[in-house]
């Protein structure tokens, strides 16, 4: 049987296998409505903490267009969309919306199981840390007094990861783990026994 190609694309952001291909397949379909990017965060209450996403500089801007996702079996998320290009309406944004909360969904998941068990991401959980820290806006200072770590571990985590990832800069670096889902991390037993819970208060959007 053929499926509508919107009916196909459903089907494959709920299975994607990692988190790049999620993020490629909700892309494509963004695409489709003028939309050039999107940013996933975890809502936690008021607090939000990167997640995975195409464009991480939306969390930077003073935007406005946003849809929010809550599930019984997982952590609320927010997924940032830059504005499109031309005008929508109501049946396509509604569209946006279900693809959103589609995307957000799968994206929890899969951070539940990559933060539950070891990955091959190449990267250590510190070195997930301190980037999702860096892309949340804190200094390196900010990020050792949170995580109870001296600087210098703070910014070794750093270049570690730009030469793990073969960045060129520490945003580039963030860019490519936002990319493939490695920037969130829900357990730091291994990064330090006193870490605090991450945490990012969004100042924009509420």
């Amino acid at each position: 049987m053929h499926l509508p190609a919107t009916t196909r694309l459903r089907a494959e952001i709920l299975i994607a296998p990692d988190a790049e291909r999620l993020v490629t397949l909700f892309a494509d379909s963004l695409a489709e409505h003028g939309i050039s990017g999107h940013f996933c965060l975890r809502k936690t209450g008021s607090a939000l903490t990167p997640l995975v996403g195409d464009a991480p500089e939306l969390i930077a801007r003073s935007h406005s267009f946003f849809v929010d996702s809550d599930d019984m079996y997982f952590a609320g998320a927010r997924v940032l969309l830059a504005e499109p290009d031309r005008a929508l309406n109501n049946e396509e944004m509604a569209r946006v919306r279900g693809y959103a909360q589609l995307f957000a969904a799968r994206a929890l998941a899969l951070q539940e199981l990559a933060d539950d068990i070891e990955t091959d991401c190449g990267l250590s959980l510190r070195e997930r840390y301190v980037l999702g820290r860096r892309l949340a806006g804190l200094a390196p200072i900010d990020i050792a007094l949170e995580a109870k770590l001296t600087v210098q571990s703070v910014t070794a985590a750093i270049d570690n990861a730009v030469a793990r990832l073969g960045a060129e800069t520490q945003a580039e670096a963030i860019s490519v783990a936002a990319r493939r889902g490695w920037l969130a991390v829900t357990s730091l037993e291994n990064c330090s026994s006193s870490c605090q819970n991450l945490t990012y208060k969004a100042a924009q959007n509420g």
